[in-house]
């Protein structure tokens, strides 16, 4: 009894860590794989799986970093061309550049090429290599974990050199070419008479003529006709047909346009509507401007002249005499003064009115200071 309690107690012990042993493993390998829903059916691990590559240029049996390829920098592309593959056992189409990777020539280390590709590629994926938009002669395939072994001695770090048989170089700019300059036409002179139902056109109407994207100059009805010009410039206008316009109504009948034409028979047919007629602009008679008087200046009488006469100072003691005579009229019409001689020797004046002096008075009175000082001397001596 006792020794089957012991197999009892010993079965359930060791029985709960199996069990748990058991679920333990049935879980991971649960999570050992992810299966991710897209449009290429593509398995995810659950650990990301990703393949460094890496490896130097040749182009023509050079190195690619010895030529001027004249671009900065040099795009190294990874990208799929399109192809099929099993995808866990499943049929997958993969379609052209559905996966690409890109790196820069150089970049970190010079001379040589560095890129990751993954995660979330499916594997034995096939690659184009393309250096400077120019296609290596190499392919590479995508493979981390082979089914017989990685054959070397990291397959998530593989060396794979690329060479080229062409020197990249810049894609050149596309320019348009120039377009061939369409031949030029003549201009055709268009009239006729315009009815709009069965009316002639008003009057002072309006109009002008539509061909494609050309629109002619306005123009004016004038007894019940018009005459326009049509000028459109080239010839891609000829054979087309053109409308007339009248306040935004086309006319029924078109004409087709023809160069160095001139009618006056090309009549145009209007629908029947109510049209309003610009009034006619009435002339403005010109008023004739009054004439402004011009102004007679006023004559300014002359100022009256005044003659100052000063008399030369002589040796004597006696102050000089100075003598000012003043005129209040114009010169010519003072009288001449008369000699003193004829006039008894004095100064005649006349009744308050103006006096004169004559010559022979200045004299005398220059005379005068003469004498007196010849007597001074007598005297003294």
């Amino acid at each position: 009894m006792n020794q089957l309690l012991k197999m009892n107690f010993l079965g359930v012990f060791f029985s709960k860590p199996l069990l748990l042993i058991v679920f333990i493993l049935f879980t991971l390998s649960s999570l050992s794989t992810v299966k991710a829903e897209g449009p290429s059916s593509t398995t995810f691990d659950f650990f990301p799986k990703m393949v460094h590559y890496q490896g130097s240029i040749t182009v023509l049996g050079s190195d690619l970093d010895t030529y001027d390829t004249g671009i900065s920098q040099l795009e190294v592309v990874f990208s799929t061309p399109a192809q099929s593959l099993k995808v866990n056992n499943v049929p997958t189409s993969i379609t052209e550049g559905q996966f690409k990777f890109s790196t820069i020539f150089g970049d970190p280390i010079p001379a040589r090429y560095h890129i990751d590709v993954g995660p979330g590629v499916p594997e034995r994926i096939e690659f184009e290599v393309y250096i400077g938009g120019k296609k290596a002669n190499q392919t590479v395939i995508f493979d981390p974990e082979p089914v017989n072994g990685c054959k070397i001695n990291n397959c998530y770090n593989v060396s794979v050199d690329l060479t080229l048989d062409v020197i990249p170089r810049p894609t050149p700019t596309a320019v348009p070419p120039t377009p061939t300059p369409l031949a030029l036409i003549n201009p055709s002179l268009y009239s006729g008479e315009i009815r709009i139902g069965s009316t002639l056109v008003p009057d002072n109407v309006e109009v002008y003529a539509i061909l494609a994207d050309y629109q002619s100059d306005k123009v004016k009805t004038s007894g019940g006709k018009y005459s326009l010009t049509l000028n459109p410039g080239t010839i891609n206008y000829v054979g087309q047909d053109f409308n007339l316009i009248i306040q935004g109504i086309y006319s029924l009948t078109t004409l087709p346009f023809e160069p160095n034409l001139f009618t006056s028979d090309s009549n145009f047919l209007f629908p029947d509507f109510e049209v309003t007629t610009l009034p006619t602009p009435m002339l403005l008679e010109e008023s004739t401007p009054t004439p402004i008087p011009t102004p007679t200046p006023t004559s300014i009488p002359p100022e009256p002249e005044r003659i100052i006469i000063v008399a030369t100072p002589t040796p004597s003691s006696e102050k000089p005499q100075s003598l000012v005579a003043e005129s209040t009229g114009p010169r010519e019409s003072e009288p001449m003064a008369e000699p003193m001689a004829e006039q008894g020797g004095g100064c005649s004046s006349s009744g308050g009115g103006n006096s004169s002096i004559s010559i022979f008075s200045l004299l005398l009175a220059l005379l005068f200071p003469v004498l007196s000082y010849r007597k001074r001397l007598k005297f003294t001596k």
